[in-house]
C-alpha cells in the first residue's frame, strides 16, 4: 500500500440491522467499487482454513466517485466566538497563561501557543515556536502581518508563566515571563523584553481563538496537511483588555481544571466564551502548581489545571462521508467488511453488526469481539525504529500496512506508542482507518495474525459447530453501552483471543452473567488486564492510563494515573483488586516472542467423571496443542495461569498445563507485577510462574467457566482446518455448555 492506495473506515464501527453507517473512503482514482461480505477466516496459511468471506447479496455492488482525503492531526482548544467589541475599543490586550514545552526544538513544524490571526494576516495575533524553537509573535497590520522574534527561548519540560501585552496604537509589544525551577539545583528566573513595530496594529479578530494550535483550515483536505499543534501543557488562559482610560476588562478566563471529563473548556469571565477541545488532548494531567500532595484530580483542589496538547493527537479524522451503507433489517449479527477497489488497489474495511434488539429468536451463544483491544492497538507504530518507543524490527516483516502508516501520519498512533514528544498516549479512537484491523493483517512481531485477523478463525469455528444462525456476535462497545441486560439474553459466552481492555462496568456485567448461571469460555490470553474507560456518548474513544505496573511500553508519571473520563485509578485491574483470576480462573503472567508450547493433560482431570465430557475423542492424548499457526503451538504470545492467591476460585481444576509438556523457553519472561526482590527465576525454564493453564470451574448458580490461558489458542484451534485436539476439546466444552443451557 502507498499514500495513493485506497483506504477507508466505517462510522460508527458497530451498528444494528436497518441502520445506515457512514462509509468514508480516500481514493485518488476517479471511481471505485464496493462490495459487502460477511467475514470468516481471512489470513492465508498453508495449514490453516481457507479464506471464507461470504458475499452479502442483499447489498448490491456499487460504484462511487473517488476523492483523496487527509485529516489534520494535532490537538488544540477552540473558542469559536470571542472577539467582541471589547477588542475593537481596546488600547491594549494582554494574554497570560502557563505553559510547559515538551518538544520545543524537534517538532519540524511551527507550534502555536495561541492564534486568532485571520488568513490574510490583517487582524488578530498569534504566538508560536518556530521549527528552531524560537518564540515568535505575529500581529495583524493594515498593510501586512507584523512579526517579532522574541529573544526568550523556552526549554523542554520547564514551566513558564507568559504575559504578552500588545498596544494597538503604538505597536509596542512586551513580554514578561516567569520560569519555574525544574529541580532543587535550578533557580527560578524572570525575563522581560519590549519591542516596537513602529506602526499601529489591529488586535480585533473575527476568527476563532485557538490554544495549543492554529487549525483554521477546512477539514479534511485532498492533500496532506501538517500539524500546527503545540507539544506541551497549557495551564489556564486569560485575555484582558485595557481601554484608553485605563479600565481593565476580562475578555476570556479559561479554567482547564473544570469539566475535565468532557471536551469542553469553561470561561469564567462572565462572557460565556466557552470553548471545545479538538482531537482529544490529555486532561487530568498535573499543572504548574502540582505539589504531589494529591495524586487524584477528583480529590484535588488545585494542581490539575493543565491540558497536554500533542501534534499527533487524533480523535476524529473527520473525513467526508463517501456513501451510506444501508444494512438490511434481517442481517445477521457478525463481522463484516466492505471490499473497495479502484482498479489498482484494494482495501477491506471492517465493521460489526450487533444483534437485532427486537429479534424473536435469540440463540443461546454469543461471541464477544474485543473492539476495545482493536482500538488500543489501532495503527501501532512499535515497529517504527525512528520513534522513542519501539521494538527492533525485521524489515522483511514490515508489510503493506506498515508502509502506508509510514506515509500517512494523519492516521494517528495507538495506546502502545509514545507521542512525538515522548509522553505516553492515553486515548485511542476508531474514527479513522485502522490498518491493523484487516482480515489479512500479519503482526510484524510474530509473523502471523493477531487480534482481529486471528479472531476471525473463531467465526469459522462457530459457523462449523453451530451454523451462522446458531450464535450472535456482540462487541465490547455493546457490553459497555448495554451491560448486564444484554448478556442476560445468552447462556454461553465466548471470548476471542485477546480481550485485554474491559471497563469496570463490563467486569460487573460478566460477574452478573456468571452469578445468574451463565457459562463462559475464555479462549485467549492477557485478558481483562488494563483498566479502561469508555463514554458511550463518545463511543469511538477509549482511555487507558499506564500506571506503576503491567507489561507496558511506557509509564505515565505520578499524578497522571487517574482517568479523565471516569476519574478512576488507571493501571491494572489486578492493582484495583479485580484480577481476572476472580472471574475467569486465570490471569496474565508472562510473554514471549519465541516458539510456543503445548499443554500436558493433568491425569487427575482426565480421570474425573465430572470432566469426562471434555475428553471425548481425546482419551489417548497426553499433550494437546503442540502445533499452531502462530508461534507453532497453542500456548504463546501472552499467557495466563491459575493462582489461588490472586483469586482463582478454590474449586478450580487445572485441566492441563504447559509445564507438563516441557514448558516455555527462556524467550518467555515474567511480567513485572509478578516479580519481587530478589529478582531471580524470571525466565521460562527457571520460573514455575511462567506457564499456561487450562482451567475449569463451576459456579454455585450452576454455571461454569473454561479458560484456555493463551492468546495463541486460536492459532492451534484453526490448525489443519479445525481438525485437531485443541479444536476437539473446545468443541466438547462448547456443546456441553449449550446442552446444559437447554436443560435449564
Amino acid at each position: 500500500m502507498s499514500e495513493d492506495d485506497i483506504i477507508g473506515y466505517v462510522d460508527p464501527l458497530v451498528s444494528s440491522p436497518g441502520q445506515k453507517p457512514a462509509v468514508k473512503v480516500s481514493c485518488t482514482r476517479d471511481t471505485f467499487t464496493s462490495q459487502v461480505f460477511r467475514l470468516g477466516a481471512g489470513f492465508k496459511h498453508p495449514d490453516g482454513p481457507p479464506v471464507s468471506h461470504r458475499r452479502v447479496e442483499a447489498i448490491p455492488q456499487q460504484t462511487h466517485q473517488g476523492k483523496p482525503q487527509f485529516g489534520r492531526i494535532g490537538s488544540f482548544a477552540r473558542v469559536q466566538s470571542w472577539g467582541d467589541t471589547l477588542l475593537e475599543r481596546a488600547e491594549s490586550v494582554s494574554i497570560s497563561f502557563w505553559c510547559l514545552p515538551t518538544l520545543p526544538e524537534r517538532a519540524k513544524h511551527d507550534q502555536f501557543l495561541f492564534s486568532s490571526l485571520d488568513d490574510g494576516g490583517g487582524t488578530g495575533f498569534e504566538c508560536f515556536l518556530d521549527k528552531a524553537g524560537q518564540l515568535r509573535l505575529r500581529v495583524g497590520g493594515s498593510n501586512a502581518v507584523q512579526e517579532i522574534n522574541l529573544s526568550m527561548r523556552l526549554l523542554r519540560n520547564r514551566w513558564y508563566h507568559l504575559l504578552l501585552r500588545i498596544w494597538s496604537t503604538s505597536g509596542i509589544v512586551t513580554l514578561k515571563a516567569e520560569a519555574k525551577a525544574r529541580d532543587i539545583g535550578e533557580l527560578a528566573e524572570i525575563f522581560e523584553e519590549s519591542h516596537s513595530l513602529g506602526q499601529p496594529v489591529r488586535i480585533i479578530s473575527h476568527m476563532p481563538l485557538t490554544i495549543g494550535g492554529n487549525s483554521h483550515a477546512c477539514r479534511p483536505s485532498t492533500k496532506p496537511i501538517g500539524s500546527g499543534s503545540f507539544n506541551g501543557k497549557v495551564d489556564g488562559f486569560k485575555v484582558e483588555t485595557r481601554s484608553g482610560a485605563g479600565h481593565i476588562s476580562t475578555l476570556l478566563d479559561l479554567d482547564f481544571s473544570l469539566d475535565i471529563s468532557t471536551d469542553k473548556v469553561r470561561d469564567l469571565s462572565g462572557n460565556e466564551h466557552h470553548g471545545e477541545l479538538i482531537n482529544g488532548p490529555s486532561r487530568a494531567v498535573t499543572g504548574h502548581n502540582w505539589d504531589a500532595s494529591q495524586s487524584a484530580w477528583t480529590h484535588a483542589t488545585y494542581g490539575y489545571g493543565a491540558i497536554h496538547f500533542h501534534d499527533d493527537d487524533l480523535d476524529d479524522a473527520m473525513w467526508e462521508t463517501t456513501f451510506l451503507l444501508e444494512l438490511p433489517s434481517a442481517l445477521l449479527s457478525g463481522c463484516y467488511g466492505i471490499i473497495v477497489h479502484d482498479g489498482v488497489s484494494t482495501d477491506f474495511i471492517p465493521f460489526f453488526v450487533r444483534p437485532d434488539p427486537n429479534a424473536k429468536h435469540i440463540p443461546p451463544v454469543a461471541l464477544i469481539i474485543p473492539t476495545f483491544t482493536y482500538a488500543a492497538y489501532a495503527n501501532e507504530h512499535l515497529h517504527d525504529e525512528s520513534r522513542e518507543v519501539h521494538f527492533p524490527g525485521d524489515p522483511e516483516k514490515k508489510d503493506k500496512y506498515f508502509q502506508t502508516l509510514m506515509r500517512r501520519p494523519d492516521l494517528g498512533v495507538s495506546l502502545y506508542d509514545s507521542h512525538n514528544d515522548g509522553s505516553g498516549t492515553v486515548f485511542s479512537s476508531l474514527k479513522r482507518p485502522v490498518l491493523n484491523m484487516r482480515p489479512d493483517y500479519s503482526m510484524w512481531l510474530f509473523d502471523g495474525p493477531r487480534e482481529f485477523s486471528a479472531d476471525l478463525w473463531f467465526v469459522d469455528f462457530l459457523d462449523r459447530e453451530l451454523g451462522a444462525e446458531g450464535y450472535d456476535v456482540i462487541t465490547d462497545h455493546d457490553i459497555s453501552e448495554y451491560g448486564a441486560p444484554m448478556l442476560k439474553k445468552y447462556r454461553v459466552l465466548l471470548s476471542c483471543s485477546h480481550p485485554e481492555y474491559p471497563t469496570y462496568g463490563m467486569l460487573d456485567s460478566y460477574a452478573a452473567f456468571l452469578g445468574n448461571g451463565g457459562h463462559f469460555m475464555y479462549l485467549g490470553g492477557n485478558g481483562y488486564y488494563w483498566v479502561t474507560s469508555h463514554d458511550p456518548g463518545r463511543s469511538h474513544r477509549i482511555e487507558v492510563r499506564r500506571a506503576e505496573a503491567g507489561c507496558r511500553t511506557f509509564g505515565l508519571p505520578p499524578g497522571n494515573w487517574h482517568h479523565s473520563l471516569s476519574g478512576g485509578l488507571g493501571g491494572l485491574w489486578r492493582s484495583r483488586g479485580r484480577p481476572p483470576n476472580q472471574l475467569f480462573g486465570v490471569g496474565s503472567c508472562a510473554m514471549g516472542v519465541g516458539k510456543g508450547a503445548g499443554y500436558g493433560i493433568n491425569d487427575e482431570a482426565r480421570s474425573s467423571e465430572q470432566l469426562s465430557f471434555m475428553f471425548r475423542g481425546l482419551e489417548s492424548e497426553v499433550i494437546i496443542g503442540d502445533f499452531g499457526l502462530v508461534q507453532g503451538a497453542a500456548s504463546g504470545d501472552e499467557i495466563d495461569r491459575m493462582d489461588y492467591t490472586l483469586g482463582t476460585p478454590k474449586n478450580a481444576i487445572m485441566i492441563a498445563t504447559t509445564k507438563l509438556a516441557g514448558g516455555h523457553s527462556d524467550e518467555y519472561m515474567l511480567f513485572n507485577e509478578e516479580t519481587l526482590y530478589p529478582m531471580v527465576k524470571l525466565h521460562g525454564t527457571t520460573s514455575d510462574k511462567i506457564r499456561s493453564d487450562i482451567v475449569y470451574f463451576e459456579t454455585p448458580s450452576k454455571g461454569a467457566v473454561f479458560s484456555a490461558g493463551s492468546i495463541n489458542w486460536v492459532g492451534a484451534l484453526a490448525w489443519k482446518g479445525f481438525d485437531n485436539n485443541v479444536a476437539r476439546m473446545t468443541a466438547n466444552v462448547l456443546h456441553e455448555f449449550v446442552r446444559r443451557s437447554r436443560c435449564r
